[in-house]
């Protein structure tokens, strides 16, 4: 296993730390770091809004800022915790603070660049619909404007290592190698719950143009995992289209059934057998038989944690590939942990 170094500067400074825990999601837009500082110089380490970077044995892993620091001591010794937020923090904090508050003929990357007021920074890696205008609310964020967008598209909001804003629709990259019990799982444990679980999901909006079926009531539905009647009915924010509603309901079922279905996985180290860092909205084939897994999985949560009492060690949540838009994985594992199929979306009027 490669002897991982973590490398956590402050305004070009870096700062020794007795442990730390980095935490990156498909499904936040903001990635974390928590540092216990061995500090010994006069005064705090550093201040909150400082900038900082973290790297993994060379490889930038966050650009953001010190969030927090807190200091404690008794009569013999101290200590310091310090939180790390990526720059995209700005993007889910701030309010918008532009000229008109209006794009016309836009698609979602385009509304992204055009409001990215403070410079964050956006990589758009989705195709979406154009819509003909989109307009800020007073107060909204960055990620705001776009997330009810970004929701109705069944698009990921997420940042990486420089700091900027990620739009997706499907799993970015594949892991090399493969998860195995009784190979490099140290520990696994699997959440299933039928709660988030429907046989059907119903989208149901209005078109702004037209007194009509199809403008008044439109309705787009997507069959879900449940094996008894449980339906859900969605309204939708924003323009209604036959495209727009059947992509919601796609993505509304997926991500239902994605919610009650995770699986924990502890590796010992930080990387794939290539090499590369764990990574979220990436996929990696599991072989768990006392889980009742054996697929492909994504990568909706990646925890590297490094102390004294644990070692390296990365902590994996995984779901089915399409509950964040990707693909059947098509393997052998349990019903339980399936997700509902891309392609089941259906438009009427009602």
């Amino acid at each position: 296993m490669t002897l991982e170094v973590i490398v956590f500067s402050v305004n070009g400074r870096t700062l020794p730390h007795k442990s730390a825990t980095l935490e990156q999601s498909a499904e936040e837009a903001v990635r974390t770091a928590l540092f216990d500082v061995a500090w010994t110089g006069a005064g705090i380490p550093c201040a909150p809004d400082d900038e900082a970077t973290i790297t993994v044995s060379g490889e930038v892993w966050g650009t953001g800022y010190v969030r927090d620091v807190r200091g404690a001591h008794d009569t013999d010794a101290r200590s310091y915790s310090v939180s790390f937020v990526s720059r995209t923090c700005d993007a889910t904090e701030c309010s918008i603070d532009h000229p008109t508050g209006l794009k016309r003929d836009a698609d979602l990357g385009d509304i992204a660049k055009e409001f990215d007021v403070l410079g964050v920074g956006v990589e758009v890696k989705a195709r979406t619909i154009k819509k003909s205008v989109h307009k800020v609310r007073p107060g909204e964020t960055l990620f705001d404007t776009l997330e009810t967008d970004a929701r109705a598209q069944g698009v990921l909001i997420h940042d990486n290592p420089e700091g900027k804003l990620v739009l997706a629709d499907k799993p970015e990259g594949r892991h090399a190698g493969a998860l195995k019990r009784g190979l490099n799982i140290e520990s696994a444990s699997g959440s299933l719950s039928g709660a988030t679980s429907f046989s059907s999901v119903k989208v149901r909006g209005q078109a702004s143009i037209g007194v009509n079926a199809s403008a008044l009531r439109p309705e787009g539905e997507a069959k879900g995992t449940s094996r008894r009647r449980r339906p859900l009915i969605v309204p939708f924010e924003g323009e209604a289209t036959s495209e727009r509603l059947k992509t919601r309901a796609k993505w509304e079922s997926r991500r239902a059934s994605g919610e009650g279905v995770a699986c924990q996985v502890v590796v010992p180290g930080f990387r794939d057998e290539g090499g590369n860092l764990w990574k979220a909205n990436w996929l990696v084939e599991v072989d768990d038989d006392w889980l009742g897994i054996n697929q492909d999985m994504v990568i909706a949560s990646v925890t590297l944690s490094q102390d004294g009492s644990d070692g390296t060690v990365a902590r994996l949540s995984l779901k089915d590939p399409r509950a964040l838009g990707g693909d059947n994985p098509r393997g052998s594992s349990n019903a339980a942990w399936g997700a509902p199929s891309a392609v089941s979306a259906e438009y009427r009027e009602g």
